[in-house]
């Protein structure tokens, strides 16, 4: 019979050592998933702080635009009580650079700019609602001549626009098929819209750009601010030569009333009436860009100024 085993303290203790081996690697597990666990949590509040960081200085940046806008209105308020004529030497027309609001950068900058609109020629002046359209078509063909200097294209572009704006808004938009738009078309709401029109390239909207724009209400252009070219095209009988001299001189000495530019024109040179031509300004357009740590908000507005405090029109962020 054979003898019996006695195990010995060596043999005995294997299968504790490798008890002992397999905690210690679970334990290193464990720690190791922690430690994950911890980094991702880390990494998603990290997230989370910066997304709500940069909401808050996106927040901030646009309150300063709106901010910058309010003073804006003011400004043009102001101007309107203490001035009888709009021209580039007013306060108004004076660009603001980006400006630290305090002397902590990161605390804010703002800046921008007030364009006067009413000195470019109201391309919805042909829409057939307003009261001089017919007269409005023929300034516009000899605006675009002037600017893109082809006299036939201009025709063209001019007969394109005008169909656009007969053109009913039901033909095209069923759901806006009221009394109001059946009779006719839409009205530009702005100049960015001219490049869904055919014949109106990136080119030639850009080249027309300085010298037209859309606005929602029959309005005297400024005679002050208008371009040589929109001087040319609006008052019958003005070479475009002799529009530039007459921009050249209002530099230095701006009219205060339609006579003072009366005095100023040769023969054969026929003002047209005041609800044509004027010396003041009654729609601007304002660009403000602010910044608030990281975050940057570009806001275009336009104002109406029919009443003394600026009527906002319309804003948005770019």
């Amino acid at each position: 019979m054979p003898a019996p085993c006695y195990v010995c303290s060596r043999c005995a203790e294997g299968p504790q050592r490798r008890q002992r081996g397999a905690a210690v690697i679970l334990a290193l597990l464990t720690v190791s998933l922690a430690a994950i666990l911890a980094a991702a949590a880390l990494a998603d509040f990290g997230h989370a702080y910066d997304l709500h960081a940069g909401r808050y200085e996106q927040a901030q940046s646009r309150q300063l635009a709106l901010g910058a806008l309010d003073w804006a209105r003011n400004v043009l308020a102001e101007d309107r009580r203490t001035s009888t004529s709009d021209h580039g030497g007013e306060i108004w027309a004076i660009s603001i650079p980006p400006t630290p609001i305090e002397e902590d950068p990161a605390s804010g900058v703002i800046g921008g700019h007030i364009l006067d609109l009413s000195g470019r020629f109201d391309l919805n002046a042909l829409h057939p609602s307003r009261r001089q359209h017919a007269a409005a078509r023929t300034r516009c063909e000899r605006l675009f001549a002037l600017v893109l200097g082809n006299p036939v294209m201009a025709e063209q572009l001019v007969a394109t626009l005008d169909a656009h704006l007969r053109t009913p808004r039901a033909a095209t938009d069923p759901s806006a098929a009221t009394s109001a738009t059946i009779a006719h078309g839409p009205q530009l709401f702005d100049t960015d819209e001219l490049l869904r029109l055919p014949g109106f390239a990136p080119e030639i909207v850009s080249a027309l750009a300085p010298h037209v724009s859309a606005l929602p209400g029959d309005a005297a252009l400024n005679a002050n601010t208008a371009t040589p070219e929109v001087l040319a095209a609006v008052i019958e009988g003005l070479g475009l030569d002799q529009a530039r001299i007459l921009a050249a001189e209002r530099e230095r000495v701006w009219y205060r009333n339609l006579g003072d530019l009366n005095g100023r024109l040769g023969e054969g040179v026929v003002l047209p009436s005041q609800s044509v031509l004027d010396v003041r300004s009654r729609f601007f357009r304002v660009h403000i860009h602010a910044a608030y740590g990281e975050a940057l908000t570009r806001l275009n507005a336009v104002l109406d100024r029919e009443q003394n405090w600026p009527n906002l029109l319309w804003y948005r962020y770019e």
